[in-house]
């Protein structure tokens, strides 16, 4: 009930607002100085949230990240009260670690390496070893995890998107009978799309 009214705060501003349960996400397209001053003022309206007894600001969870493409940009500092906002490299939103230039490096590198240990953990869990169960499980638990919001951080370079075939190489090679077959035959005889192509 209280987080909606924040939205309120920066009606008649240009900074967009998005809030999911209790996050709240500020941004605005920054070109010139006066771009800057107009998101520090926005942030300063949460002066007025703290005010209010219902709402409490953790500030210490609050932090900026800007997104350019751009190397040589000017540090700004971005003060919400009296508490200066930490820049960071890379955040995660709803899951996706969203870096300041957009390539999903860190996304990535973190879903394969969760996707190297979780079909491990399936090895050792299941006493069957029958195939047929082995590949639901890895649809079930370990798909989804590699695929998670993939249109917003589908890979476009090449050495990124090898690195997502390798869990699902690794894991179907050690399937009984099929340790000796190439990879792409592998797929084929499982009914079971490349993940590039998934």
């Amino acid at each position: 009930m209280y987080i909606n009214d924040i939205v309120d705060l920066f009606a008649n501003s240009d900074v967009y607002v998005k809030l999911y349960a209790d996050d709240i996400k500020l941004y605005l397209d920054i070109i010139s100085d006066s771009d800057q001053h107009t998101l520090q003022r926005s942030l300063q309206n949460f002066r007025l949230v703290q005010n209010l007894a219902t709402e409490t600001i953790a500030n210490n969870k609050c932090q900026h990240n800007r997104i350019s493409l751009s190397m040589a940009l000017p540090s700004t500092d971005y003060f919400i009260s009296d508490s200066n906002l930490p820049t960071v490299s890379s955040v995660r939103d709803l899951g996706v670690i969203v870096d300041n230039r957009l390539t999903f490096r860190d996304h990535i590198n973190s879903i394969v390496s969760r996707g190297h240990l979780r079909p491990s953990q399936i090895w050792r869990c299941f006493i069957c070893k029958d195939v047929c169960n082995l590949i639901t499980a890895f649809i079930t638990y370990v798909r989804p995890m590699l695929e998670y919001c993939s249109p917003v951080w589908s890979p476009v370079s090449v050495s990124l998107i090898n690195q997502l075939e390798p869990v699902q190489r690794r894991f179907t090679k050690r399937l009984p009978g099929f340790q000796s077959l190439p990879h792409h035959d592998r797929c084929a005889r499982l009914g079971i799309d490349r993940s590039e192509l998934r």
